[in-house]
């Protein structure tokens, strides 16, 4: 249950990512900075796991996490995704981050789409996802924004991927509003998600450039007055 969106600026690029969960469950450690295998990292701690949905390194590669509830849930006992997504996070490049995906058992967890952002070796923005059905590995395609959630999936995706076909989508200013939207209404189907059970908790702005990387974080919901807390990395 999240939404992420992302745009290129001047060479910049920019992650948004909504983080939908349980009302119960605990409130995320606001990113800081770790160091995961000697690579200088920037994520917000899930301390029901230990892992994270969304991370950026010194080398700009940055990484975000979705459940893709329509997969099959293999069998067995789990480890959580976010600690995947921890130990990607020291990869250098897509192609690292790739390989090691490939390598990795993935049975031991439940379905995922991982989106992936970078630079390539002459500096130009690239992406990549991959999703994990619970039974094979393959790489998709995906234009901004892309959702998930595990209710009424084919509604929800639809009624959000309308609202950005209405919108400009086209700057920093765009997406953050987009993200913080209530269209059509404040439920289920916004962009700021609202449940009676779940809601969205957390809202992320990952902002790479060819110098430094920028983590914006608001441990509420994107449309609460909350500030953001910003950590930052020199590339």
């Amino acid at each position: 249950m999240c939404t992420v969106s992302w745009l290129v600026d001047n060479n910049d690029y920019h992650v948004f990512f909504n983080r939908d969960e349980q009302r119960s469950r605990s409130l995320a450690i606001a990113p800081k900075p770790l160091s995961i295998n000697n690579t200088s990292t920037l994520m917000p701690i899930d301390p029901d796991g230990n892992g994270t949905w969304i991370s950026t390194n010194e080398f700009g590669l940055s990484l975000c996490l979705l459940n893709y509830y329509q997969g099959i849930k293999p069998q067995g006992a789990l480890i959580s995704r976010g600690l995947l997504v921890k130990t990607l996070s020291a990869k250098k490049t897509l192609q690292e981050a790739h390989q090691a995906l490939s390598q990795s058992t993935l049975n031991d967890y439940a379905s995922f789409s991982l989106l992936a952002f970078g630079f390539d070796a002459s500096g130009q923005f690239v992406q990549q996802t991959w999703q994990w059905n619970g039974e094979q590995l393959t790489k998709i395609e995906l234009n901004s924004p892309f959702t998930s959630s595990s209710v009424e999936f084919e509604h929800v995706s639809t009624s959000r991927l309308a609202l950005a076909n209405r919108m400009p989508m086209r700057s920093v200013a765009d997406l953050a509003i987009y993200h913080q939207s209530h269209q059509p209404d404040k439920s289920h189907l916004s962009a700021c998600m609202h449940r009676t059970d779940a809601k969205s908790v957390s809202f992320s702005h990952i902002h790479v450039s060819q110098q430094q990387s920028f983590f914006h974080y608001k441990n509420a919901s994107p449309c609460s007055s909350q500030p953001f807390e910003t950590s930052e990395l020199a590339r």
